[in-house]
């Protein structure tokens, strides 16, 4: 298609009216009454054949001819304030996603470690059910609601099952054997 000034149409050669129109050239040739009819015009520098004139022949039917009056492309387009509501929205939605995310890993957290203080009082229910004797049980000095005992001079002293190892540790040997 070639430069054409501003308000004229757009001007092709046969062979790309032909290309563009999907049939050959053979054929426009044989219908250039009707092109020049239509406002193509023969020269010696070749075809000059105007686009409305293929479009008034039924040559490009799948395209308009140009309008009349200059289009300006929309600087926003219909229903802006609706996407941006909803992009707004869901925002949102994945805020209070990542939030909900966030909390359900805690709750996951706090229940897991209390299935494990569960599972260690249970384990200790019944190191306490094996060990005690027929007769009444005796009573222990009284703890406050926090474990720890009031008096710590009554309370019970902790013996460890066995000794600690007491072979020397060799720290610092690098490598080097003594």
């Amino acid at each position: 298609m070639t430069d054409t000034a501003i308000g004229t149409p757009p001007i092709m050669g046969l062979a790309e009216a032909a290309r563009e129109c999907g049939i050959s050239v053979s054929t426009l040739r044989r219908r250039k009454e009707a092109l020049v009819t239509a406002g193509a015009t023969v020269s010696p520098k070749g075809w000059e054949i105007p686009i409305p004139a293929l479009v008034a022949l039924g040559y490009l039917g799948s395209t308009t001819p140009p309008p009349a009056s200059p289009v300006t492309p929309a600087t926003k387009p219909p229903g802006d304030a609706r996407v941006e509501a909803a992009l707004i929205e869901v925002d949102s939605l994945r805020a209070r996603l990542a939030d909900a995310e966030q909390r359900a890993a805690v709750a996951e957290a706090i229940a897991g470690e209390r299935e494990r203080v569960i599972q260690a009082q249970a384990a200790t229910l019944r190191m306490l059910e094996r060990g005690t004797p027929a007769g009444p049980a005796e009573s222990l000095p009284d703890t406050s609601d926090d474990g720890y005992p009031d008096n710590p001079a009554t309370a019970p002293v902790k013996v460890p099952l066995m000794a600690p190892d007491s072979r020397p540790k060799r720290w610092l040997s690098f490598g080097r054997r003594r």
